[in-house]
């Protein structure tokens, strides 16, 4: 309740029937009461104020006011006025008047002070924000000035750009323009040429036709030597030379085969016609002027020939053949090798240094050269036919008549055979030299090691196959160890690390596995998992793998890997099936054969995988087969993974690099959701520091890492993974140097090369 309805409310009523007092000597209590509350109201202090104001209202009841305005006006009146005389003489002052007329004037000038001070913090905290707001103003004008500089220098720039752009477009056209006209100068100087060689011809045979006198014996005028070069054209040889080598580069590198066919002329007619202004009689001695040369085009003729004159008439004459001479490989790879993709070429790398894209192509390359036989003929190579499209399925891809036989029989199921289950007696010593495979005996499991060590010791006996070193990697799951045996076939090494696909296969805690003997020296090996799952895996009886099946707990069998019996001997006595294919000719772009993980999400990796062979596949082959034959791999596409980071000269990696694998575990999931019988090969590759044999020993446990990281943390299942190193055979980059881009990890769908399509 406020102090004013206070007074007139209460008691305070019958206090206004009592008439007004002048001021008295002890209203000086009064007046220090209002001065008191007047000095607290000041103040802004809440708890000073409250008590000063009951204080005040005490005294101005007790002082009998009807109003606190009364009363106030009253303690304001007696602190102003002075004390009126009364009698003569002179009047008395009161002390405690003077005491409270003192306490008065020291309220006030305090109360003035403290405004005065409350202004002035007005007073500055206003200018300190007339202050800010100046300074944001200059701020936002200086912001719209240097924003409206920046508008006008771009709108420079890009006007300058735009300039620039037109000149460097009127340039390419004068460039062009001049490559046309020279061009159209060295074809009418070529047409000049023939008719002039028709017309020298013409005339030679009509001479013939007249009788001729003996001609006296003609001197022999010495060789005049090479006209010297009028200018120094050296700068602007080596100028088309180097447009010449791009559009090579553009060319074997899967780009526009007709532009860079075009530019390669464009250069050649500059080159000749730089030639002819300086002198020379010929382009070829022009260029060894200079210490120059021109690479071979593979697509390309060396050089524009004449035009002979052809006398339908005329028998033809017989051909000299020289025994000397190169004959021409049949299996060589076509001319028109695109090479692999490198997205940035190292420093102190050429374009020469890169290798082609197929490893048939490099197998060719590091091959030596074949000794010509006595007394062979020289073999006629047809040309080459017109790639042929590429096929839209894996059905497509398996349209032969010897594909079309085989599929019309039924799948040989990898259970079907009636086997006799090979047992051991108790306590039997496993024999872990490093002449067993991984078929030994395993806890609560019975083998027979004698099958194993004849199954490991035929692998040596293969045809032109020889065992170069064997040595132990690491225990395996089934009790024994992982082998690892360098084998030399031809002038090809290949690893076989015996037992390292069922290592991944068995788990020991849980799984179960035997073995049976089969009829024609094969062996079966039967897994079976918790839930009733197997995994059957037939080979033969050098170890390779004829059929491999996984049968689900209900017995339905999903054919991972098949082969056609007739091919048999292909195996027994080593052949390598590429043999009989032609050289692989690439009719799509390159960049749809080979896909680098790195810049790819899981759907697109999933719908790489999906695509079908390159060409039609000519027969089954066994999963070794593919493993060791370039050409057969060739046939279908290649993810790379480059990205990976091992151990040095180890085969771990750290866990940090397990996520770079996800897009590619997830977009082999989706295949597998589609078809359980997709199989993958992992192919771990190395750079060339190192000897050849460390190097295929390191890259064969590389893949075999990937291949179990696929497994353990993205449940890809092992069965549908293979798994093969190469050391550094395919190296993309042609250098000794450790060269990053040569470290990596491939993986190819080969599911279409091992079994029927849609079994």
């Amino acid at each position: 309740m406020r102090l004013r309805n206070w007074l007139l409310t209460g008691t305070s009523i019958g206090l206004m029937a009592l008439l007004p007092m002048t001021v008295r000597a002890q209203d000086g209590d009064l007046v220090a009461a209002y001065q008191a509350y007047a000095a607290a109201q000041a103040s802004g202090d809440a708890a000073a104020l409250e008590a000063a104001q009951s204080a005040l209202t005490e005294l101005c009841i007790v002082n009998g006011y009807a109003s606190i305005d009364e009363c106030i006006a009253a303690a304001t009146g007696a602190a102003a006025a002075p004390a009126a005389p009364v009698e003569p003489p002179a009047p008395v002052a009161d002390p405690q008047a003077e005491a409270a007329a003192a306490a008065a004037a020291e309220a006030e000038a305090q109360a003035a002070a403290d405004a005065e001070a409350k202004a002035a913090a007005d007073a500055q905290a206003a200018a300190d924000a007339q202050a800010a707001a100046d300074a944001q103003a200059a701020a936002d004008a200086a912001a719209a000035e240097q924003a409206a500089t920046d508008a006008q220098a771009a709108s420079e720039a890009q006007a300058a750009a735009e300039a620039q752009a037109a000149a460097d477009a009127q340039a390419a056209a004068d460039a062009q323009a001049a490559t046309d006209a020279a061009a159209a100068q060295s074809a009418a100087d070529a047409e000049a040429q023939a008719a002039a060689a028709a017309a020298e011809a013409e005339a030679a045979a009509a001479a013939q036709a007249a009788p001729a006198a003996p001609a006296a014996p003609e001197a022999v005028a010495p060789a005049a030597p090479p006209p010297a070069a009028s200018a120094d054209i050296s700068a602007d040889l080596q100028t088309q030379i180097d447009i010449y080598n791009g559009a090579i580069a553009d060319m074997m590198s899967g780009g526009d085969a007709a532009a860079a066919q075009a530019q390669l002329a464009a250069a050649q007619a500059q080159i000749d016609a730089l030639c002819v202004g300086a002198g020379f009689a010929d382009t070829a001695s022009c260029l060894a002027q200079y210490g120059l040369s021109l690479p071979a085009v593979p697509t390309l003729p060396g050089a524009p020939a004449a035009p002979v004159a052809v006398d339908p008439a005329a028998p033809a004459a017989p051909v000299a053949v020289d025994p000397a001479a190169p004959v021409a490989d049949p299996a060589a790879p076509a001319a028109d090798v695109p090479v692999e993709i490198i997205e940035e070429l190292p420093a102190g790398i050429t374009q020469e240094q890169i290798a082609p894209v197929f490893d048939s192509a490099k197998d060719f390359d590091a091959a030596p050269p074949a000794a010509p036989v006595d007394g062979a003929a020289a073999v006629q190579v047809a040309p080459e036919a017109p790639a042929a499209p590429p096929p839209e399925s894996d059905e497509a891809a398996q349209s032969s008549e010897v594909f079309r036989a085989f599929a019309a029989e039924p799948v040989v199921s990898a259970a079907a055979e009636e086997g006799t289950q090979v047992t051991a007696t108790e306590n039997t010593t496993v024999n872990q030299t490093v002449n067993n495979t991984y078929i030994n005996n395993i806890t609560n499991i019975t083998n027979n090691t004698t099958t194993t060590n004849n199954t490991q010791n035929n692998i040596g006996q293969q045809n032109n196959v020889t065992v170069v070193e064997q040595a132990p990697v690491q225990p395996a799951n089934a009790g024994d160890v992982i082998t690892q045996v360098i084998l030399q076939v031809g002038t090809q090494l290949i690893v076989n690390s015996i037992g390292q696909d069922t290592d991944r296969f068995y788990n020991p805690q849980q799984d179960e596995i035997f073995y049976e003997n089969l009829s024609n020296g094969r062996t079966r090996e039967v897994i079976t998992r918790p839930d009733g799952s197997q995994i059957v895996t037939v080979r033969n009886r050098n170890g390779d793998i004829l059929r491999r099946s996984r049968f689900d707990p209900s017995g339905r069998e999903y054919v991972l890997a098949t082969f056609d019996d007739r091919y048999d001997e292909d195996l027994v006595v080593w052949r390598d099936p590429g043999q009989d294919l032609p050289p692989l000719r690439l009719n799509i772009p390159v960049q749809d054969y080979v896909l680098d993980a790195s810049y790819a999400d899981e759907d697109e990796v999933g719908t790489f995988f999906r695509q079908p062979p390159v060409e039609q596949v000519a027969r089954i082959y066994s999963i070794d087969e593919v493993k060791r034959s370039s050409r057969v791999r060739d046939s279908v596409r290649k993810l790379e993974i480059g990205g990976l980071t091992f151990d040095t000269g180890a085969a771990t990696i750290s866990r940090d690099q397990v996520a770079s694998l996800s897009n590619v575990a997830n977009g082999m999931l989706q295949l597998l959701a589609n078809n359980p019988g997709e199989t993958f090969l992992i192919e771990g590759h190395t750079d060339a520091v190192g000897s050849d044999i460390s190097n295929l020993r390191l890259s064969d446990l590389r893949a075999a890492t990937v291949a179990r990281i696929l497994t353990d943390f993205y449940n890809v299942p092992p069965e549908n993974l293979a798994t093969q190193g190469y050391g550094e055979r395919y190296l993309k980059i042609r250098t000794e140097a450790g060269e990053r881009e040569n470290r990596r990890v491939t993986i190819r769908r080969i599911t279409p090369l091992i079994t029927v399509a849609a079994n």
